[in-house]
Parts: structure tokens; sequence; C-alpha cells
């Protein structure tokens, strides 16, 4: 069986078993419990559905913000536009507000406001605060290949 074939078996078998309450709630009245909260580590957030990678390129480039360009490096690092991209952001001089980096990222604004005053301050001590602060975090690695420009 292919692992293909065995995760949309798993999926498949998780989506038509009967739901069972696992906890009841202190204040739970009888009805059963309410849903229960889903965690996640966090990540960048994803890409527009149907939105290929080109054209999430362009759409960054086009915004002309720190923020999107470096959300679209943490994104796709490898991108035959990535290059593009890291140029253009080479050239910005202005750094990116922590409140418009949240209005582009989300739960990320801090860590692409940190990338960006890295970037900006230019120093190993700055790049290696980043990577020390944030080193399980896909915007590390492009730190690392901006701190050995």
């Amino acid at each position: 069986m292919t692992r293909l074939a065995l995760i949309a078996t798993f999926l498949t078998a998780a989506c038509l078993a009967e739901p069972v309450p696992l906890v009841a709630a202190p204040d739970d009245p009888g009805d059963g419990p309410g849903p229960l909260p889903i965690r996640s580590d966090p990540l960048p957030p994803p890409a527009p559905q149907g939105v290929p990678e080109s054209q999430e390129a362009a759409a960054a480039l086009a915004a002309g913000d720190n923020a999107s360009l470096i959300l679209f490096l943490a994104r796709h690092p490898a991108d035959p536009a990535a290059p593009r991209v890291r140029a253009a952001l080479a050239g910005r001089r202005t750094p990116v507000s922590p409140a418009a980096a949240t209005a582009v990222a989300g739960g990320e604004g801090a860590v692409i406001a940190a990338f960006d005053a890295a970037r900006l301050s230019g120093t190993d001590r700055a790049w290696t605060d980043f990577m020390t602060r944030y080193s399980t975090h896909p915007l590390a690695a492009e730190a690392a290949r901006w701190q050995g420009r």
C-alpha cells in the first residue's frame, strides 16, 4: 500500500468514526463537552489556496512592503523567484512596523519584524541573536543566508 493510500485510509476512518467525548466540562449541564480546542505549532500562515508560488512572489513584489517579502522568503526560500525577492528586500531601508508585520503575517508579525530589524542592522550580532531566539522558525535558515552575504 502506498503512503498516499495509507493516509487516505486513515483519514477516511477518522472521518467516519463516531465522535467520542473525551472529558466533560466541570460546568457541563449534561449535554456533553463542547468542541475541544485544536493546538498547533506556530508556522507562517499558509499561502492563499490556489495561488501558485510565482503569483505569490509577484504579489509580494507588487505590495512592496518588507513584511510581504519576508513572509514569501519564509514560505518559499528555494523558489526560483526568491533571489528577486531577496534583491527587492535588500534595497529597502525603511523598517517594517510591528503593526504592519502583524497585518500581513498575523501571529508571525513579531518574527517578521525581528528579522527585518536584524537585516537592517546587518551585524553578525543581530543575526546571531535572531537565529538564537527563533532557532526553530523557517526564517532562521534565511537569516543564516543573509548573515553569510
